[in-house]
């Protein structure tokens, strides 16, 4: 029996997103037990307009035990977690923010029940942007744990830093396995504002400093997008200030220009995958990228810039087009070489057999062998 503490729909995110993935074919092998937060980002620190997925409000498997910030609730929501008396314990940890609550409730759950393991799926061990005691927080939660299972090489390298005394796994991040939409491309293309003729690089996800989305209009900003029939897209909530990062776009080239100034829901998204013909990602950092596995799902060539994070499971002119880092150049060159239809059309191929190596079951299989070990 599993007890799975993370963040589920309806919160939203990717964090949600794979956890409600995992949930769900963990569910298909094992015995398991979903617990969402009550709460989790107080008004303050969240940026967004929302926590919630206004799609998703109806998810109500995973029970919603446990307040981030509220020590008081602690004890008792580790009560609930050990409620269906399980053998395993796995916490989803990605920022030092929630390393508090889980070290109480981890805390309460050794001195209770024992023999039973805890095991941290870390989806980033240091966070993108610096948060105070951040190195701290998250060394010492993970040497709570009975393993660690990380999701790439550029965790492995973070966590080997923390010189941590504890079992860790490198898996991998799977690929999300959403249907395509009903609509064709030619009908999704008149939906949204665009002519067939029109090639279309997406950007796409919550818009932070190192997602590199001004390296991204920089160097079209070198490029005649009229000439070039190019019409970027941009789509997701900023996270940061947007007036700076749009102001530096060419004022002959605002008009060419598609920018979704909002959260995407599930569907949106599986269109705008559908309807571009590349995403365009000039991350400056990466643990692993859910967004790139949502690419690799709807067969969507990507331009990634060249750090571990990113590029574990895909090869240079292969199945994706790898950039160095900070490179507008490159990006700008990249941009016009996948152009070539021909050259796309391999690049899409090559990302079938690379969605089925990465499967959730897969990954399911292996982590549920990962934490089914004794302990030491």
């Amino acid at each position: 029996m599993v007890s799975f503490v993370s963040v589920f729909p309806p919160y939203r995110g990717g964090i949600a997103t794979f956890s409600d993935y995992l949930y769900r074919n963990l569910k298909d092998i094992t015995q398991v037990e979903a617990f969402n937060f009550s709460h989790l980002y107080p008004s303050l620190l969240f940026p967004g307009k929302t926590q919630f997925d206004t799609t998703k409000m109806d998810s109500d498997y995973a029970q919603r035990v446990l307040h981030a910030w509220n020590p008081f609730n602690w004890k008792k929501a580790a009560e609930q977690i050990l409620s269906p008396n399980p053998d395993q314990v796995i916490f989803s940890y990605w920022h030092p923010f929630f390393a508090p609550a889980f070290l109480k409730v981890i805390g309460h759950i050794q001195e209770k029940a024992s023999a039973t393991s805890i095991h941290i799926l870390a989806h980033n061990v240091m966070p993108h942007e610096n948060f105070p005691f951040g190195e701290t927080l998250s060394g010492k939660l993970l040497n709570k744990a009975d393993s660690v299972i990380l999701l790439s090489q550029k965790s492995l390298e973070e966590a080997s830093a923390l010189d941590l005394n504890i079992n860790i796994s490198v898996l991998f991040h799977p690929v999300y396995e959403q249907s395509f939409p009903s609509d064709s491309k030619q009908e999704l293309r008149k939906k949204y504002g665009f002519s067939q003729e029109d090639f279309i690089p997406l950007f796409f996800g919550l818009i932070r400093p190192y997602k590199g989305l001004d390296l991204f209009i920089e160097a079209l900003n070198t490029l005649d997008l009229n000439m070039n029939n190019i019409k970027p897209l941009i789509a997701g909530e900023f996270y940061t200030e947007k007036e700076p990062l749009i102001s530096n776009i060419r004022e002959d080239h605002k008009e060419d220009y598609t920018i979704i100034d909002r959260f995407v829901s599930d569907h949106e998204m599986a269109e705008l995958f559908t309807l571009s013909d590349i995403l365009v990602m000039p991350y400056r950092s990466a643990t692993q990228s859910g967004i790139l596995a949502n690419a690799i799902n709807f067969h969507l060539p990507s331009i990634v810039t060249d750090l571990k994070g990113l590029t574990e499971h895909v090869e240079h002119k292969k199945n994706s087009w790898i950039i160095s880092q900070n490179n507008t150049s490159e990006l700008a060159e990249a941009i016009i070489s996948l152009k070539n239809s021909a050259l796309r059309s391999a690049l899409k191929e090559a990302l079938i057999p690379l969605k089925e190596e990465l499967s959730w079951h897969s990954f399911s299989q292996q982590l549920l062998s990962e934490i089914s070990k004794e302990k030491p």
